[in-house]
């Protein structure tokens, strides 16, 4: 389904540039894209194949071209309808953020725009793949402050937020909302305080008011790239303890969500007899924590402060438990 989705925003997106240009070359197409000029030439084969009049013009400044006053159907698409169209693939997340109605409709266009094989392709993908960004055995944490941190975010209004930090501790801040993300099944909002970055947890937000006063968002703003610079910020934050482990295969998978990311290339989920594993954890107090929660299946060996320390939690869980 993400596959399908992909594909659909870029055929309306190669559209778009030659209803807006007029004619394009296969590399500018393909820079434009950031795709290859096969696969650009693949595109303009689906267009052609569901009725849309894209000709080759053949010669040096030759490309693509759509003849002249040609316009597209799907520029009918209304303004929340395009909005929606970021979520193609993400349901879940469009209903969170009420936009559910609009996809819904602005899928059905460009649907309608695909005939013939074109719409047999599409159709047997969206019966055959499924995107659920949810991790298993949970549910959405409750975020009943989305909705107004959402229109903040559209409108480019400055928020004021009530916010329950770890500790517990709740208190008002006033931000810059940039953008919104939704990872792993939670959101989060990125903001600017202060004149730096700061990232929110949307669940711990107990309130959201958008104030009357403009956001000047920085020129050329890369959501993507600012969270992604923040996620590694966060991840490299702690200072990390290799761990030497003994460790049954049922237990693997489970092992490479609690250790810390830069080791869990180093565990082989596939594996089928005991294996012996030097990876880092962020810190003794979480790496204890992890690991007792994995139960027989794993047996520190090193460093001997955690071995220790597992040993001790373990007598006294079975001492209460006897």
């Amino acid at each position: 389904m993400r596959k399908l989705a992909v594909r659909a925003s870029r055929l309306l997106s190669l559209l778009l540039h030659l209803q807006v240009r007029g004619q394009l070359t296969g590399p500018e197409l393909a820079a434009r894209l950031s795709v290859s000029e096969r696969t650009v030439q693949r595109d303009v084969e689906a267009l052609v194949a569901a009725g849309i009049p894209v000709r080759s013009v053949r010669g040096p400044a030759g490309g693509y071209a759509l003849p002249g006053g040609y316009r597209t159907r799907l520029t009918g698409l209304g303004a929340a309808e395009a909005q929606a169209l970021a979520f193609l693939g993400l349901s879940g997340a469009a209903e969170a953020l009420g936009l559910s109605e609009q996809l819904d409709t602005a899928q059905h266009k460009l649907w309608a725009a695909l005939s013939g094989d074109a719409r047999e392709h599409a159709d047997r993908s969206a019966q055959r793949f499924h995107l659920d960004p949810v991790r298993w055995y949970g549910s959405a944490e409750p975020t009943p402050a989305l909705a107004a941190v959402a229109e903040a975010v559209w409108l480019d209004r400055r928020l004021r937020l009530r916010y329950a930090a770890r500790g517990g501790k709740a208190g008002e801040r006033t931000v810059d909302p940039l953008g919104l993300v939704l990872a792993a099944g939670d959101w989060y909002l990125v903001a600017r305080r202060d004149g730096a970055r700061r990232t929110y947890r949307i669940s711990r937000v107990l309130a959201a008011q958008a104030l009357d006063e403009p956001v000047a968002r920085p020129a050329g703003y890369d959501l993507a790239a600012d969270w992604a610079e923040a996620r590694s910020q966060l991840e490299s934050r702690h200072e990390l303890v290799t761990v030497t482990l003994l460790a049954d295969p049922a237990v693997l998978p489970g092992l490479r969500r609690v250790v810390a990311v830069s080791g869990q290339h180093l565990i082989d989920v596939a594996a089928v007899e005991p294996v012996r594993l030097e990876v880092p954890f962020e810190g003794l107090t979480w790496a204890a924590s992890a690991l007792l929660g994995l139960g027989a299946g794993v047996e520190v060996l090193a460093p001997a402060a955690l071995r220790d320390r597992v040993a001790a939690e373990s007598r006294a869980i079975a001492e209460r438990y006897r």
